[in-house]
C-alpha cells in the first residue's frame, strides 16, 4: 500500500513522509524532487522562470502518475500538484493507497516557511503577494476543498512534530 501525503507548503510532507518511510519499511519519494530532476535538478523557482508554470505543472502531473503505480512508497506530493486535473484524477484512482491531507494553520505555515531559509531561493511565489500570511490564506482558500476531496484523512499537524505525527497516521490512518 502506498501513502499520498498532501498539504500547502511547510505543512511537513517531506519530514513526515521520510519518518513515515522508516517507520513503515517503505521507500519514501517527493513528487517536487522527481520532477526538478527532469529539468536537470533546477529548483522550481528556476524552472517556474525560464519554463513557465504550464511545463512545470504538467511534468509534474506525468511524475505523479509514474509514482502512484509504484507500490509500498510514501510519496509526498508538490502543495500545488492536486491543482493539475490529470496529477488529482491520477492520485484519485491510484491503486491501493492512502490519501492523507496535512492540514495546518496559515500562521504556523507562514513561520515554517519563513524559518526555512531555502524556501525563499529554491520555491516561488504563488502570487503577488509575495509569499506572506496573505498569500498563504488566498492560495490556501482554493486549495483546501480540493484537498479535502481527494483525501482518505484529514490530519491537522498545526501542533505535532513529525514523529508524533508519524505515530498518529499510523494508528489512525493505516
Amino acid at each position: 500500500m502506498n501513502v499520498i501525503l498532501f498539504g500547502y507548503r511547510g505543512c511537513g510532507k517531506t519530514t513526515l513522509g521520510k519518518k513515515l518511510a522508516a517507520q513503515l519499511w517503505k521507500d519514501f519519494v517527493d513528487v517536487d524532487h522527481q520532477t526538478c530532476k527532469r529539468f536537470d535538478n533546477r529548483s522550481i523557482a528556476d524552472i517556474w522562470e525560464t519554463e513557465g508554470e504550464p511545463a512545470f505543472r504538467a511534468a509534474e502531473a506525468e511524475v505523479t502518475a509514474e509514482l502512484v503505480k509504484r507500490a509500498n512508497h510514501v510519496i509526498a506530493l508538490g502543495g500545488g500538484t492536486l491543482m493539475h486535473p490529470d496529477a488529482r484524477q491520477a492520485v484519485i484512482d491510484a491503486p491501493d493507497a492512502k490519501r492523507i491531507y496535512l492540514e495546518c494553520v496559515p500562521e504556523e505555515l507562514e513561520r515554517r516557511i519563513h524559518a526555512d531559509a531555502t524556501t525563499t531561493a529554491t520555491r516561488p511565489a504563488l502570487t503577488g503577494a509575495g509569499g506572506g500570511l496573505e498569500e498563504i490564506k488566498n492560495v490556501l482558500a482554493e486549495r483546501d476543498p480540493i484537498y479535502r476531496e481527494v483525501a482518505d484523512g484529514v490530519f491537522n499537524v498545526t501542533h505535532t512534530n513529525p514523529a508524533e505525527a508519524a505515530r498518529f497516521i499510523v494508528a489512525q490512518f493505516l
